[in-house]
């Protein structure tokens, strides 16, 4: 286990740095500012990381099992093949941010504030993101498999390639999101909002045939 009383200080910048490999279970850390730091292969189980504040830091194969991020606040963060099982994830916020490659399972999400964030290859299959704002996001072949994004806003996100089997997207508003043909079809969309564009596209996935009057 390290010693973790030096990141509790509101000046803990280790720009230079790499952290590699390091044990951070059971740590108590609420309330910490972190900066430009680059963490690979650490392990943060059940660690109190709530209200913490990052700025441009990156965690690669990290794992936050159990961990309590509530309230805690990401701009410029990467996340990349980390692992959040049983995470406390409400009243984040993450800005400018990429999840690539990260897998989520069985975590507490709701409400939580995604501002041009990346979820290209992300495990998201049965998450909880209700009535998120997604606007904007890059969910590039994200599995969303029995994902409930009922009444969420995925206004002009990226969609392409996602895995949409049991996805329910009831009340959601799809307009100018990037669609494939699959989530047409596999996805739940009673009363979901989408442009005429999307309209046709969801026609012909459905094997219709749209004539002009």
């Amino acid at each position: 286990m390290v010693n973790t009383e030096c990141m509790n200080d509101p000046a803990f910048d280790t720009a230079s740095d790499t952290i590699v490999g390091e044990d951070y279970s059971d740590a108590r850390l609420p309330g910490g500012q972190w900066r430009r730091q680059e963490y690979v292969g650490c392990t943060f189980h059940d660690a109190d990381l709530s209200g913490l504040e990052t700025e441009a830091v990156t965690f690669t194969d990290c794992d936050f099992t159990g961990a309590d991020l509530t309230g805690s606040t990401h701009s410029g963060a990467a996340f990349r093949n980390c692992t959040f099982e049983y995470t406390q994830l409400r009243n984040s916020t993450f800005r400018n941010s990429t999840f690539l490659g990260s897998v989520f399972r069985d975590c507490r999400m709701r409400p939580m504030t995604f501002d041009e964030v990346d979820f290209s290859l992300t495990s998201l299959g049965g998450v909880d993101l209700r009535k998120a704002d997604l606007s904007g996001c890059r969910l590039r072949e994200a599995n969303l498999v029995e994902a409930d994004l009922r009444e969420s806003l995925l206004v002009g996100a990226d969609l392409s390639g996602v895995r949409a089997g049991g996805l329910r997207l009831d009340g959601a508003d799809l307009t100018g999101a990037r669609v494939d043909a699959m989530l047409w079809v596999s996805a739940s969309l009673r009363g979901a909002k989408i442009d005429f564009g999307q309209a046709l596209a969801y026609a012909g996935a459905q094997g219709l045939e749209v004539v002009q009057g």
